[in-house]
């Protein structure tokens, strides 16, 4: 009987017998992420099950059961297909939509180079230059393809299927794209006018005969605020039920001295977990939402429909984006502004009022501090305040 526990900031597998006289033994798996330690406990587990491994034998060492195990199981794959779905199955930790970005691009390579059938180490780098550089793409369209046979092929040389790396080579070819991360954020200014729409649209619809105090959207500004000050994920605050993580739950809420003061956010796409400060705008718009919302259990979701025939639903991602296009178009607000790039704003406001990058990435719940530095370049305002402050 194997189970995960934590010690510190790593994980643990916990071999557990009564057969051999209730004996115990505790091992590092040598990793943070709850999700990577639970699929090596469930590997180790079957390993176990069949006899493969005796976790109380002098010197057993997990870690380098389960790298033997994965090189000997990679020895079947014989074909490009083959290496694509092994592929697959060691990014089951990642949403549908990510998954499904892999497969129309892996899908779109081996078809126009009729690879399926071929031998992984048949493919050379003319193939992908095929598909890469091709006529009539994009340069952000060649920078898609580029990055995901990047990562499948870094997987095969990880895995000893493949020798050769094509990439630095063909990485020396791509074109330079444009950032257009501003067009999508939207700014403090602009936020203050889209809650005002919603709170004018709100006061009109109180007048009217038919107006239902259950169908009102509450949910909507707290939500958004939660965007733009929290810089959380689409789905780590609205519901997916295709995302194990998705939806903002009671047991998310920290308090401190009866004071909602953080939001506590398990791994979600990034695999870190991450505790977010709640400053006072947001706070001001979760308390109000809450003394509407009512008592709230641990396990019961915090946004959800009050009326209709969803009424009691967590409310989902799709929705939110719907409202908050709307009330962008009916504010005069440009709808190039996206709930993703209010997590981009977040992330580059912390970098501007002093933040560490390092602190950034950690309340952002980014799997690597290099996907937070991609935020300098936005800070371009707090640079300049910095030179006007030097005195010649």
């Amino acid at each position: 009987m194997a189970f995960l526990i934590k010690r510190g900031k790593y994980y643990y597998v916990n071999f557990y017998s009564e057969e051999l006289g209730k004996k115990n033994v505790r091992k590092s798996l040598g990793t943070r992420h709850k999700d990577v330690a639970q699929k090596m406990v469930t590997e180790l587990e079957k390993l176990d099950s069949l006899g493969k491994i005796n976790p109380f034998s002098k010197g057993f060492n997990p870690k380098k059961v389960l790298q033997r195990n994965t090189s000997e199981e990679t020895t079947d794959c014989n074909t490009v297909s083959e290496s694509i779905e092994l592929f697959y199955k060691s990014k089951n930790h990642l949403s549908p939509a990510t998954i499904g970005a892999y497969q129309r691009a892996l899908d779109h390579f081996v078809e126009l180079n009729e690879l399926s059938d071929v031998h992984p180490t048949n493919v050379l780098s003319y193939h992908f230059e095929n598909v890469i550089f091709k006529k009539g793409i994009t340069s952000a369209t060649r920078h898609y393809y580029f990055r995901h046979f990047r990562s499948w092929w870094k997987f095969l040389l990880k895995k000893n299927i493949v020798e050769k790396d094509y990439f630095p080579a063909l990485k020396q070819d791509l074109p330079r794209i444009r950032e257009n991360t501003r067009p999508k954020m939207i700014s403090e200014e602009e936020l203050g006018i889209l809650f005002k729409k919603f709170d004018e649209e709100l006061s009109r619809k109180q007048d009217l005969p038919e107006f239902d105090p259950n169908l009102v959207q509450y949910w909507f500004k707290p939500i958004v605020a939660l965007y733009f000050y929290g810089g959380l994920r689409k789905h780590e605050a609205a519901f997916d039920p295709e995302l194990s993580y998705s939806g903002l739950k009671g047991e998310n809420l920290i308090y401190e001295d009866g004071e909602l003061s953080y939001i506590s956010l398990p791994p979600t796409k990034g695999r870190k977990e991450r505790l977010i400060p709640i400053i006072n705008e947001l706070k001001e718009e979760l308390d109000a939402y809450l003394k509407i919302r009512g008592k709230l259990s641990p396990s019961d979701y915090l946004f959800i429909y009050t009326g209709g025939n969803t009424k009691g639903q967590p409310v989902r991602g799709m929705r939110v984006y719907r409202e908050f296009k709307r009330y962008c178009k009916e504010a005069g607000i440009p709808t190039s502004r996206t709930l993703h790039g209010m997590r981009h704003q977040a992330v580059t406001t912390w970098i501007e009022k002093g933040f560490h990058t390092a602190e950034a990435s950690y309340m952002a719940g980014h799997s690597n501090q290099k996907v937070t530095e991609k935020y300098t370049h936005l800070t371009v305002k707090r640079l300049k305040e910095k030179m006007n402050a030097i005195k010649s």
